[in-house]
C-alpha cells in the first residue's frame, strides 16, 4: 500500500513538473485511455480522446485498405503475416505501457485524419530514466520506419 501511494505522489509531482515545464504548446502531458494499435494511441488531452500517432513509426494493419495493400506489396508479406505482426506490435506497446498512466509528447502537427503527430516519451520511475516510445517501436515492436505513401505508390509502380 505504501508503495501504490509512493507511485501515485511520483506520478502526481512529474505530471506537475512536466505541465509547468511545458516550453510550448507543442509539448504536453496527457492520460492514455486506449492502446489502437501499435503506432497509435488515443490519450485525454484537454480533457478529449484524441488520437496520437508515432510520428516515423509504421506498423502493419489489421484491415484490408490501400494502405495495408501498398505495405503488403512494399515489404512482400502474406496479409496474414501483417495482420500477425500488428496484433503483435500492439500487445508490444500495451506491455510497455501497462504499469503506467501518463506519457509526454512532442508534436508539430496533425495529419489527414486529425492525429496529432508526435514523439512520445514515457518517464518511466522503475528504470529512473525516459523511454522514447517512438524509437522503442522501432526496436521492439516489429515496426518500420514510416515510409511516405508516395513511395509506396512508386514502388508498387515498379512491380
Amino acid at each position: 500500500m505504501e508503495e501504490l501511494m509512493h507511485k501515485t505522489v511520483f506520478y502526481t509531482v512529474l505530471f506537475m513538473v512536466l505541465l509547468v515545464k511545458s516550453v510550448s504548446s507543442h509539448e504536453f502531458v496527457a492520460t492514455i485511455t486506449k492502446i489502437n494499435d501499435g503506432d497509435t494511441l488515443t490519450a485525454l488531452v484537454n480533457n478529449e480522446n484524441t488520437k496520437i500517432r508515432l510520428l516515423d513509426v509504421d506498423c502493419y494493419e489489421t484491415k484490408k485498405n490501400k494502405h495495408a495493400k501498398a505495405l503488403q506489396q512494399y515489404y512482400g508479406l502474406p496479409y496474414d503475416e501483417m495482420i500477425l505482426k500488428d496484433k503483435q506490435s500492439r500487445k508490444q506497446l500495451k506491455n510497455l505501457l501497462k504499469d503506467h498512466r501518463y506519457i509526454r509528447i512532442e508534436w508539430e502537427e496533425r495529419d489527414s485524419f486529425g492525429r496529432i503527430l508526435g514523439k512520445v516519451y514515457l518517464d518511466d520511475i522503475k528504470s529512473a530514466g525516459v523511454i522514447d516510445i517512438n524509437q522503442y517501436m522501432l526496436d521492439q515492436g516489429g515496426c518500420n520506419k514510416y515510409v511516405p505513401s508516395s513511395v509506396l505508390k512508386k514502388s508498387k509502380e515498379k512491380k
